[in-house]
């Protein structure tokens, strides 16, 4: 298979363009050091999470890149972490220069940042200037700080994170980041919230004082009567063993429950207008009742004599018979006769 040449061209600008493309990527990843520049080697007890292409930053401008990081002996059995930093040739550095690694973002990116006091960005001929270093020249191990393992420090706070919604948690995580970035800001804020609660416990501590001493009161009781504590939880226990029973009858007669008032709930709503009616009854007969009050009084007075005079005439083997011949329920205007309209022979007039 033979390609035309505009084919073969098209084809040769695609993979030019890609390798373009290719250096353009690997270039910006490794952030590069473009012009004349030098190299120095900072001194760290642990650089973790550092790496090499890491930026340098000084006063927030990146001057620099890290370009290795080597180990080395420190000797009397420790050891350290010797990064070589390629920096811009028209930084100048002085000898009280420091070095520190910081985070640079909340996914873990980590970056050195360079502080000098008595140096400046630009190299200026000035008299009395301090004493500067030299290309190749070592930031002593005393003049540096380490990686803050975040990771460590927050799994101290993972109970309080676990009590917090994930607002707060964000919050509280970027406030410790930027105060280990080294935001004065941040560190403003964050020491001033540790005072305002730190005088806010001391203004209540005779509070705090009496909740304490209350507390241990009532411990030293509770241990005071620690038999009679232990014997009444294993009353409750045997309790509710008894209760429930080897059989769980106890779960089966709350079920049971639950069926009876579900049909009484249910029989209740379907015969509302009924019950209403009952009661609307039930009050009427009770205003009658109230009305006949004495009759009622004195009809109770006489029973008495009326038992004592059956006694007497049933004592010596007479004998009387009683009929009921008639038994009228009356509630209002409503009237029933409980045994109906048939009566017995001696009823009849």
């Amino acid at each position: 298979m033979k390609l035309a040449p505009m084919s073969w061209v098209k084809l040769t600008l695609f993979c030019l363009i890609g390798l373009m493309c290719g250096v353009l990527v690997v270039n910006t990843l490794s952030m590069p050091v473009r012009g004349p520049s030098a190299e120095y080697v900072a001194q760290f007890s642990s650089v973790e999470g550092l790496n090499a292409g890491n930026p340098v930053m000084m006063n927030g401008i990146r001057v620099g890149r890290v370009d290795s990081i080597r180990f080395a002996d420190n000797g009397n059995g420790t050891a350290r972490a010797d990064v070589g930093l390629r920096l811009r040739a028209d930084v100048s550095l002085s000898t009280n220069v420091t070095a520190a690694v910081r985070y640079g973002d909340m996914l873990g990116a980590r970056y050195v940042a360079l502080s000098d006091p008595g140096g400046a960005i630009i190299a200026v001929s000035t008299d009395g200037e301090s004493a500067r270093l030299s290309p190749g020249d070592t930031i002593a191990l005393a003049q540096t700080t380490p990686a803050v393992d975040l990771t460590a420090l927050f799994n101290g706070f993972k109970p309080l994170f676990d009590a917090l919604a994930p607002d707060q948690v964000n919050a509280l995580t970027r406030g410790f980041v930027e105060t280990f970035a080294g935001q004065e800001q941040s560190v403003s804020t964050l020491l001033a919230q540790i005072a305002a609660m730190s005088a806010s416990m001391g203004g209540n501590a005779e509070l705090f004082s009496t909740v304490l001493n209350n507390l241990s009161t009532t411990m030293a009781s509770v241990d005071a009567r620690r038999p009679e504590l232990q014997q009444m939880l294993a009353g409750l226990h045997r309790l509710t063993a008894t209760v429930n029973g080897p059989d769980g009858q106890l779960d089966l007669m709350l079920d049971q429950s639950n069926a009876v008032l579900s049909t009484l709930a249910a029989t209740v709503a379907s015969s509302g207008q009924t019950y209403g009616a009952a009661i609307g009854d039930l009050n009427a007969l009770l205003a009658t009742w109230e009305d006949s009050t004495p009759e009622f009084t004195g009809f109770l007075e006489r029973l008495p004599q009326f038992s004592d005079a059956i006694n007497r005439s049933t004592s010596y083997g007479g004998f009387v018979s009683l009929y009921l011949c008639n038994f009228t329920l009356k509630i209002a205007k409503h009237e029933a006769n409980i045994f109906g309209s048939r009566h017995s022979e001696v009823c009849l007039p």
